[in-house]
């Protein structure tokens, strides 16, 4: 028996707690609080925190208490102010409080009839809606124990607890919750276990009191339990059935079957116990696949998926037990299998592949092993990294990989479950089991396979959507989902998937329109495409070269179809190498996890999505995130996509992301300036480009894309200028919106724009960039003296070079070459042509370079407006030669 520690409670404290809830100790209440029976320290503490809530109703203690509650209670009983059941007239009760339990069946009141009785749940087990009775009001959660429901309340209200109280609570949430290891065990539970470390939990002896060892009486029964146990293995799992018959009462099964589960390694336990004129049946799992609580509900039962009971009146144990076992195999969840999980196609080498030749392959591939087949594509063999390192090692890189590859592969079906592949990596310590069918590979299963899966099984699905069919449903036209169930129903016909991918998939999760639909096929893309086209009467447009096609019905969206594939960049910043995979690998390579979302067009997944790196959840949470550390090496125009989509979307770079960015800089020098000018035009076409200089700036990466560009309050103003125009300069010249925005940050002096020759790209734009220069270095007072005289420098410079000039003049204060700049540009893009040559030709002069002199000055003079009209224009020309 646990002995009470010195430090656990003082007297002060015993009566404290009993002032605060002996109130109505002059007499019984018509409420009364009430739990389960066989109590745990869940069920005690949750009906002391709800007589916080109830102060004035009396707590009925069962007369059935596990072993630690009755070690607990042998010591603290007369601190808690209990009423025995023989107290209490039920015909007078008018409220029950029930903790722990949804039900009086399982309470000391099964007879009682509540038809003119208010009942209130808290209780943290599952229940159906039809379980529910009238005249009830339900706080039903799913925590990881009842008693968190209840200190939830106690925080709303702002009670005060003491330690003693404090410390109560701590046992039914480490208890119920495993100490926080059972799967059920929810965040809401370690936020109340905050809460009660903050009012004086002794965790001393929480973990005193919550000792689970077994008595002389429990170790016989646990030892009877083990050698009688009948073992079954169905799909994969291994399920313990075990049976006991005493006229001795035996307490703490529960704890006997948990320890059953721990040693046998099951993946679930059934212990059936006859004793007192009953029998108990008592379920632990230690498998999603495995849910007790249907089987144990169907005995009128309770309890979790992975924890459950009930007990059994009228019935020998040999019946329950036939009952049990007939319902536990055929209550099984359906396994995951190879099909679900295995990667296709797949990557193979010849036996005569040399071994410096596999290696290279793993290198860019990714992989850690390749099945090795013959000549007619029948699998002989493994070979791991590991070989490929210790035959490098020794030089026999061009040995070919038959002499060191495993000759013995191990190899599954399509049928075989999760649970046995995990079962055969551990036995053969192998690290991928090839899928077979009919002697040829269809697929393989990696470890990396087995943890993404255990992963997901253990993820919980919270915020987590099974598919997008709705957002589909709502925001493609009706004939747009017409056409994407007809595709999928023809790649299921031919043994191949068809997903949506990328930018369609993000979009319909932000509930946001989309023009390109992007289809991935597992299989041959180009041949599905082609089926496609001919059974939609639609037109294909094939490209051989980059293995995809694009199918343009007579009704509907434009389909882009592309095989999926993986890629491997041979050097940073360098364009992919690419070759055919499967989906995963295809969304591998995209550039950030909310475009690597893909969701499946199959009859029977239709809408289903398939997020291997939680894009959704960076959706959710409008974070950028890349797929991998060297993203941005291999590909440095992923910076320049992911502040676009930062402004597009409102999303941010997550600090991870941006720390990559920092250390990927040096690989923005060997992209070609067509890849950056490619990405600008998207960036700048989606974007404020002001805000885009400036987190381009920010991230310290605007001086790699654009050498020697300058962003300060001068280029920042002119930037701003440009982007002003009543009428949009991109508009009006000829040169790209992209190249007007980058000439603004060379703007800021003469050198800065000497630089600037180094982003021009055709002849027009060098052409601006050297006029700029010719403009900046010959600033001298005579050049400005009138619009006229400026044209005798200007006449043969580019509108463009004029317009931005004006502009960084302006941002200098220079007012006066500003607007000079300005008048002069209206005055010669709408210059009247009052005289020509015929005209001089007749008025008696011979042609010649006179002509060109006269005519000049002319221009002059209508800029400078000393001649307003023909008349004027006239008499002008007939001054100078006369």
């Amino acid at each position: 028996m646990h002995t009470p520690s010195k430090s656990y409670v003082t007297l002060k404290d015993h009566k404290k707690l009993n002032e605060k809830i002996r109130k109505a100790a002059g007499g019984i209440n018509m409420d009364v609080i009430l739990s389960h029976n066989h109590m745990d320290f869940d069920a005690l503490a949750s009906m002391v925190a709800a007589s916080r809530i109830y102060p004035n109703a009396s707590m009925v203690l069962s007369n059935q208490q596990s072993e630690q509650v009755q070690e607990y209670l042998a010591i603290y009983r007369d601190s808690f102010p209990f009423v025995s059941e023989e107290k209490i007239l039920w015909q007078d009760v008018d409220h029950i409080i029930l903790t722990d339990v949804s039900t009086l069946d399982r309470t000391i009141a099964s007879s009682v009839s509540t038809s003119n009785v208010a009942v209130t749940v808290y209780d943290h087990h599952p229940l159906n809606e039809e379980d529910k009775t009238e005249n009830t009001t339900y706080y039903v959660d799913n925590t990881g124990a009842a008693i968190t429901l209840l200190l939830e309340e106690i925080m709303k209200q702002e009670l005060e607890l003491t330690s003693f109280e404090s410390t109560l609570y701590a046992l039914g949430l480490y208890t119920d919750t495993g100490a926080f290891t059972y799967p059920n065990t929810t965040i809401r539970d370690l936020k109340a276990a905050v809460f009660l470390m903050e009012h004086g939990m002794q965790i001393e002896l929480v973990q005193q009191f919550s000792e689970e060892t077994l008595s002389t009486k429990q170790q016989d029964a646990f030892h009877h339990y083990l050698s009688t146990a009948e073992n079954i293995n169905k799909d994969g799992l291994h399920l313990v059935m075990a049976s006991l018959s005493t006229d001795k009462y035996i307490g703490s099964v529960n704890v006997i079957t948990s320890r059953l589960l721990a040693t046998t390694g099951a993946d679930a336990v059934i212990t059936i116990t006859s004793m007192q004129n009953k029998v108990f049946i008592i379920g632990r799992s230690s498998s999603k696949r495995i849910d007790l609580l249907p089987l144990m509900q169907s005995f009128h039962g309770g309890g979790h998926e992975r924890a459950a009971s009930a007990s059994v009146k009228n019935k020998s144990i040999s019946q329950v037990w036939s009952e049990v076992r007939e319902s536990l195999v055929h209550s099984l969840k359906k396994p995951v299998t190879a099909a679900s999980i295995m990667s296709t196609p797949v990557k193979t080498i010849s036996q005569n592949t040399r071994v410096d030749e596999t290696k290279s392959q793993m290198l860019h591939y990714g992989h850690n092993g390749f099945p090795v087949v013959d000549e007619n594509n029948q699998l002989i063999g493994i070979i791991s990294r590991r070989d490929i390192d210790k035959a490098t090692q020794h030089k026999l890189g061009h040995a070919p990989v038959k002499g060191y590859m495993s000759n013995t592969p191990i190899s599954v079906t399509k049928e075989t479950s999760f649970e046995n592949i995990q079962k055969l990596l551990i036995q053969y310590n192998v690290g991928r089991l090839p899928v077979l069918e009919n002697s040829k590979i269809i697929g393989i299963v990696s470890r990396t396979d087995v943890i993404e899966q255990l992963h997901q099984l253990s993820r919980p699905n919270e915020n987590q959507p099974v598919d997008i069919k709705n957002q589909m449903y709502s925001l493609l036209p009706t004939n747009t989902i017409h056409l994407l169930k007809q595709l999928g129903e023809l790649a299921e016909k031919n043994n191949a998937k068809a997903f949506i991918i990328g930018g369609i998939v993000r979009d319909l999760i932000l509930e946001t329109g989309s023009e390109d639909i992007d289809i991935v096929i597992e299989g041959n893309g180009i041949e599905i495409a082609e089926t496609f086209a001919t059974e939609t009467e639609a037109s294909i447009t094939r490209h051989e070269t980059f293995g995809t096609a694009t199918v343009t019905p007579k009704i509907g969206p434009r389909l882009d179809f592309t095989t999926s594939r993986t890629e491997y960049y041979e050097k940073p910043a360098a364009l992919p190498t690419v070759s055919r995979s499967n989906i995963k690998e295809d969304l591998y390579r995209r550039d950030f996890t909310i475009n690597a979302i893909a969701a499946s067009l199959q009859p029977d997944s239709f809408g289903q999505l398939l997020d291997y790196f939680n894009g959704y959840e960076d959706i959710l949470n409008q974070s950028l995130r890349v797929l991998h550390n060297l993203s941005f090496v291999e590909d440095p125009t992923r910076i320049l996509r992911g502040v676009r989509f930062e402004s597009r979307f409102s999303f941010q770079l997550d600090k991870e992301t941006e720390a990559f960015i920092h250390h990927s800089i040096s690989a923005i020098n060997k992209l070609s300036y067509s890849r950056i000018i490619t990405e600008c035009q998207y960036l700048f076409s989606e974007t404020n480009p002001v805000q885009t200089i400036n987190r381009l700036d920010q991230l310290g990466v605007l001086n790699k894309f654009f050498k020697g560009a300058v962003w300060n309050d001068k280029t920042c103003t002119i930037l701003t200028s440009v982007l002003q125009q009543d009428n949009p300069p991109q508009k009006e010249f000829a040169l790209e919106k992209w190249f007007i925005i980058i000439s603004c940050l060379y703007l800021n002096n003469q050198h800065t724009i000497k630089v600037a020759e180094s982003i021009a790209v055709t002849k027009k734009q060098k052409k601006v960039v050297q006029d700029i220069t010719y403009l900046f270095e010959n600033d001298s007072k005579e050049l400005f003296d009138s619009a006229g005289t400026f044209h005798k420098y200007a006449y043969s410079l580019e509108e463009e070079a004029l317009f931005l000039t004006a502009l960084a003049f302006e941002a200098d204060e220079e007012k006066h070459k500003a607007h000079l700049i300005h008048f002069y540009y209206e005055k010669r893009k709408n210059l009247p042509h009052w005289v020509s040559g015929n005209d001089l030709i007749e008025a008696g002069l011979t042609p010649g370079p006179a002509f060109k002199e006269y005519l000049f000055e002319l221009e002059q003079a209508i800029i400078d407006e000393v001649v307003t009209n023909q008349k004027e224009a006239v008499k002008f020309i007939h001054s100078r030669i006369y």
